[in-house]
């Protein structure tokens, strides 16, 4: 436990932040902390150390893990921020630096019964494995040629889908996956063996067990991600398992209280990207399953290869470019506001249908498109294919929600309109949009998209972890 030691302020310095000593693999039991605590630990890691792991586990509540290498941590700055938004957090360095590294556990919301670990391997002891938390990224992973490094997660009974994946960096790492035990070169469940460093192991129907994870280096690697995750039967509407713990501050709640607690929920964890960069967010969010060179276009459905989009063909109209389902022009026209750059609302869309659309409202009806058919459109409207209705619904509700005027985004407050012909920050129509939520409920493509979204922007959309909310703050009123 942390031993909080009141100092007074000096005139000349500021006070000291009371830190605790961590040793190597003991765990620090008990953490607690109202919202907004801070508790701060740290590490000596000597010369030769590899594979450092600072973990974060147990008890209830939310809070995040911050780790920087010779300095302070804080939220922004650190080397690593691990906000899941639960207590499980990790981070994690293949090949550290002989340093001291400093810790903060900080209370998004008040927890209670966390532990903090932190561990590393040397020459002379037993290797570390890092335990990976479900759908947490472990990024910045570096090995030598000929090397090895280490993880586990954890599979309760009644998991499914248990995907581990690395992506990014450079060299060439392969990817192992077995359970029960340690895998090697010869003993696995799951080798990919492919070109490059974007490697998968999926197990549709896991044992409940412990499945360890190498990673090899083929070749040196470095800035790599590994992510491990998996799904359970979800329980009283929630699509995702940690429904419970990541929206207890909204659970049975209603109305104005309810709206609130969302708008914090969905701004958690945000990290803002700029406009470059949602063109690799895209093609990774969008990649379509069946063919990982292509992602697919939402309003045609149209598979079609990463590269053959509009930052490259810049004046072919049937490239795929950035389309602003909330379009840009209700609310954030500039770059530099977040609803601008927000991936959860931007998506892979045919040039000329994308021109076509513009900024319409959502409704009914119109004319057919003739390249996206399936899509309708009149002189204030647009009504997007059947099969991405809902998802079309949930990316403007989350929209209404996460941007309200109350922050430091650049966005105003955003509003669904009961009509069509909008402007400002308005956006309709208000119950076709929950007709269509109704009809289109979320599927595991639009589950899958989400997870790839929170990988790389780091928040959530409520009304795809738990769509009853969509009824509950937009369906008033609507037939």
């Amino acid at each position: 436990m942390a031993i909080w030691v009141a100092v007074a302020a000096l005139a000349a310095a500021p006070a000291a932040l009371a830190q605790t000593a961590l040793s190597k693999g003991v765990a620090v039991t008990g953490l607690a902390g109202a919202t907004g605590n801070t508790r701060d630990f740290t590490l000596v890691v000597p010369a030769g150390a590899s594979q450092l792991s600072f973990a974060l586990s147990g008890g209830t509540g939310d809070a995040d893990l911050y780790v920087r290498r010779g300095a302070q941590a804080t939220s922004s700055s650190n080397d690593c921020a691990s906000e899941s938004g639960t207590n499980a957090e990790n981070c994690a360095f293949a090949s550290p630096t002989a340093a001291t590294y400093h810790v903060r556990v900080q209370a998004y919301r008040a927890y209670s019964g966390a532990s903090l670990v932190g561990n590393y391997n040397t020459s002379t002891g037993t290797p570390t494995t890092v335990t990976l938390q479900p759908g947490v990224p472990v990024s910045n992973q570096a090995a030598a040629a000929g090397a090895w490094l280490r993880y586990r997660i954890d599979v309760p009974a009644g998991a499914t889908n248990l995907t581990v994946r690395t992506s990014g960096g450079t060299g060439a790492v392969d990817l192992y996956v077995r359970a029960g035990s340690e895998p090697s070169s010869s003993a696995y469940d799951c080798r990919p063996l492919v070109v490059g460093n974007e490697e998968t192991c999926t197990f549709a129907q896991p044992q409940a067990a412990s499945y360890y994870v190498g990673l090899y280096g083929f070749k040196a690697f470095a800035g790599v991600t590994l992510t491990a995750s998996f799904s359970q039967p979800p329980t009283g509407g929630a699509t995702w398992p940690g429904f419970n713990t990541y929206y207890v501050n909204a659970i049975g709640k209603t109305g104005v209280a309810l709206r609130s607690a969302l708008n914090t929920a969905a701004a958690h964890g945000h990290a803002r990207m700029s406009y470059s960069a949602v063109w690799d967010a895209l093609k990774y969010t969008d990649e379509d399953p069946a063919n990982t060179a292509n992602v697919i276009l939402i309003y045609t459905g149209r598979s079609q290869a990463k590269t053959y989009n509009a930052s490259v063909n810049s004046s072919d109209q049937d490239a795929w470019n950035r389309e602003h389902v909330w379009a840009k022009s209700h609310g954030f026209p500039d770059e530099g506001q977040w609803g601008y750059t927000d991936i959860h609302h931007l998506r892979p869309a045919d040039v000329s249908v994308n021109s076509t659309r513009g900024n319409k409202d959502f409704d009914w009806g119109g004319s057919a498109i003739g390249e996206a058919p399936g899509n309708l459109t009149d002189a204030d409207s647009f009504e997007p294919r059947a099969a991405v209705k809902g998802d079309v619904a949930r990316m403007m509700f989350y929209m209404a929600i996460r941007y309200e005027g109350n922050d430091s985004t650049g966005v105003g407050n955003l509003e669904l309109a009961d009509n069509v012909g909008t402007s400002g920050n308005l956006f309709g129509k208000r119950c076709t949009l929950i007709a269509w939520h109704r009809a289109d409920p979320v599927g595991a493509d639009e589950i899958r998209r989400h997870g790839r979204i929170v990988e790389r922007q780091g928040n959530r959309n409520p009304f795809v972890d738990y769509p009853a909310w969509a009824e509950e703050l937009f369906g008033a009123g609507c037939p």
